[in-house]
């Protein structure tokens, strides 16, 4: 998954190695809702260059606590009039009331907006409560949304278990539990082992999860940048991955 592409060697040549697995494997590019109009014009150019490569679309991201709620809503509308892709927005309910997290969801039917990765979202540090006017857990925000309209639903998978979650078989009773509310596929974090996600996708299977579940990946393209998100998300770094080298040292010799 791509948030942006900043030098032209490196964009040059991830390009480049998406070009040769868009026929191999469906593509969808995930993006942040642009701060500032600057931002908005280089996010266009860059969904310009991968919507040829995006047969699964594009993702945009939605912070907690609704701060960046029009700006997602905005932004998925854009991408897809400009590039006629499918566009999934994802939709946080922590911190909104259950009227806030629902009008979003018509702001974005009526944008044509037509995909949802439902999503909880994190809790503060410290915080373990309910969340009260709101939706406690993902599986009844999935519930709600399936009522409200007809979207295609997905939520959230966690290969490496998620942080609240005391074991990955629970963790994997709730996924079930969030597919078996309505949503009809699940996205992960992004995993950085092959064997971690066969492992997940196994487990799962014996749960009897049998929708699909699409794997996050991130490009090796600045070690500092992986390694400081694979330790906010909790995913493992395998040892075999220090051995290649980041596009952008490649460009350079």
């Amino acid at each position: 998954m791509i948030d942006r592409i900043r030098a032209s060697q490196t964009k040059d040549a991830l390009l480049q190695d998406l070009y040769e697995m868009r026929g191999r494997i469906p593509l969808s590019f995930e993006v942040f809702p642009p701060k500032s109009s600057d931002l908005c014009m280089a996010l266009h150019h860059t969904v310009d260059q991968l919507a040829p490569l995006a047969g699964r679309g594009f993702s945009v991201t939605m912070s907690s606590g609704g701060a960046t709620r029009d700006r997602t809503v905005d932004t998925a509308a854009a991408i897809a009039t400009r590039t006629g892709r499918p566009v999934m927005a994802h939709l946080v309910s922590l911190g909104l009331s259950r009227d806030a997290v629902l009008n979003t969801a018509d702001d974005l039917w009526a944008r044509g907006i037509r995909r949802i990765l439902a999503l909880r979202g994190d809790r503060p540090k410290g915080e373990s409560g309910g969340l009260p006017p709101g939706f406690d857990h993902a599986s009844e925000l999935v519930e709600a949304l399936r009522t409200r309209h007809d979207f295609e639903i997905a939520v959230a998978a966690h290969p490496e278990t998620h942080p609240e979650a005391e074991t990955l078989d629970q963790d994997i009773g709730y996924l079930k539990r969030k597919l078996d509310a309505g949503a009809g596929s699940a996205f992960c974090q992004f995993v950085l082992d092959p064997a971690t996600y066969s492992r997940f996708l196994e487990d799962c299977g014996q749960h009897g999860v049998d929708e699909p579940i699409v794997p996050g990946l991130m490009p090796l393209e600045r070690w500092p940048r992986l390694k400081r998100f694979a330790r906010m998300n909790g995913a493992m770094v395998p040892d075999w991955l220090p051995t290649f080298r980041p596009r952008r040292d490649h460009a350079r010799t």
